[in-house]
């Protein structure tokens, strides 16, 4: 995998002080390390996996990088990784049957492949299951590198985020997929995944769902690796002039070459942090 960021901790640190939180997804690998006696991150990383390679090379590539960088071996005291992954499907509390969870995600996303695992997270704030599907060739890499670390999705993160008092459109940027969720009337209305290649591709989904929620004018919150000054976000504020960044959550302390970047680069892996 290719690094995109590399922010590490400037000084020693105590690893049995500090929770390590991680993130997989299709595109890549990102972690960082937070001190929770200091309540200070320390330092971060994002390595995304080469376009070119075929998804199979993903599972040696992570391997790869755990072996080779000493500072993932260390002994933390908490590890959580959080799956960005696409098959996914929300259940409400009544309807919820562990039995049928394999079924369901077949009818939902087919069945050609065998080797992939389900796993469940519980989401008592909204009153439903979370039940998704991720390839167990990465559950492995992970669990066998941090046997005793816990695992959700990042679906669920979204949903235990606190809503605020105004709708608003939020959007997850990565280099080739976007996860757009939809908080309209005080409740979340969309959660979902998008494979975009043009920035006139990111234009379209999201005014269609706007469309298709029947709604004129909306804040956009814009985190992950988008420049304000690039082709994609000019597309963008052609049909959205509302437009935040995300914000670093101000009750943490940050190291001084994190804060040297902007805040909505880093903001959704430091939300993995309110699973912790």
């Amino acid at each position: 995998m290719n690094p995109v960021f590399e922010i590490l901790p400037s000084a020693s640190f105590e690893a049995a002080n500090c929770i390590l939180l991680c993130e997989v997804s299709n595109e890549g690998f990102s972690y960082c390390i937070k001190d929770e006696v200091a309540n200070r991150v320390l330092g971060l990383a994002i390595y995304h996996y080469e376009k070119s390679k075929p998804p199979v090379g993903f599972p040696i590539d992570l391997q790869v990088i755990f072996h080779q960088k000493e500072i993932l071996s260390q002994k933390f005291k908490k590890v959580l990784v959080s799956y960005s992954f696409p098959q996914s499907v929300l259940i409400p509390f009544p309807l919820y049957n562990r039995e049928k969870n394999a079924t369901l995600m077949n009818m939902l996303y087919g069945d050609l492949y065998s080797n992939e695992m389900i796993l469940t997270d519980v989401v008592g704030e909204q009153s439903i299951y979370n039940c998704y599907r991720i390839p167990s060739s990465i559950f492995d890499v992970l669990q066998n590198q941090y046997e005793n670390a816990e695992s959700t999705h990042q679906y669920s993160i979204l949903l235990k985020t606190p809503i605020g008092e105004k709708d608003k459109l939020s959007i997850i940027f990565y280099t080739q997929k976007m996860v757009v969720s939809l908080i309209k009337n005080g409740k979340h209305q969309l959660i979902n995944s998008f494979d975009y290649h043009t920035p006139e591709d990111v234009s379209y989904i999201l005014l269609n769902i706007c469309q298709q929620s029947e709604i004129n004018n909306i804040t956009l919150e814009i985190s992950g690796l988008l420049e304000e000054n690039s082709s994609l976000y000019k597309e963008i504020y052609k049909f959205f002039t509302d437009i935040e960044f995300t914000k670093l959550p101000a009750e943490i302390n940050y190291s001084e070459e994190i804060v040297r970047y902007p805040s909505h680069y880093f903001s959704s892996i430091f939300a993995i942090d309110s699973c912790a």
